[in-house]
């Protein structure tokens, strides 16, 4: 069921017709830029490994913590459309704000995730809490810098792309040292 759907998003097919021949043919794979394609990968390959990471962790969940998973899979679901979908639109602030508004809401339900795991004793006593710290931090980066990179979107393409680039290490470095400072390290 999914392999259609797949190959329409890998193909990116536009079946119009343009001097009488299909586009189909000159629509491939190979005519889009790689990027997008390589950036959703690293970016959805990230977070897939945070998700299992908390949910091999799992001793049960409720029917509150099923809904939080799902939600977060949509947003993970939508994060390849608009990240290649930013390639073509990236001139558009609001495309940029609209990619940073996803990528940030994913960013707060896979929080939410743990975080609610955690609180309603979900997790197996294993699972350290350092370790949920961590997490915890390293998620809420993303929300955060989206939060400010909203609004920069409407400034220009440029000063976007290097504030996505610069404030999510910052942002880590800065949460690490508030944690430490806290002793939650």
């Amino acid at each position: 069921m999914t392999t259609p759907v797949m190959a329409l998003i890998i193909y990116d097919m536009d079946v119009a017709f343009i001097d009488g021949k299909s586009s189909l043919v000159g629509q491939s794979f190979w005519d889009k830029p790689i990027l997008p394609y390589l950036a959703a990968f690293f970016i959805l390959m990230i977070h897939w490994l945070k998700f299992t990471e908390i949910n091999h962790s799992l001793k049960n969940t409720d029917s509150n913590h099923l809904l939080i998973t799902f939600i977060y899979f949509f947003l993970l679901c939508l994060y390849p459309y608009f990240e290649m979908n930013i390639e073509f639109t990236s001139r558009d602030a609001q495309s940029r704000a609209l990619f940073t508004a996803a990528w940030g809401l994913m960013g707060v339900f896979a929080y939410w995730n743990l975080h609610y795991a955690f609180k309603n004793n979900l997790v197996k006593k294993k699972f350290h809490i350092n370790r949920v710290n961590a997490l915890k931090r390293e998620i809420l980066a993303d929300p955060i810098v989206a939060l400010v990179c909203i609004p920069i979107a409407f400034v220009s393409l440029e000063v976007w792309i290097i504030a996505m680039v610069v404030l999510i290490p910052v942002t880590n470095v800065i949460m690490f040292r508030i944690s430490k400072k806290r002793r939650h390290i």
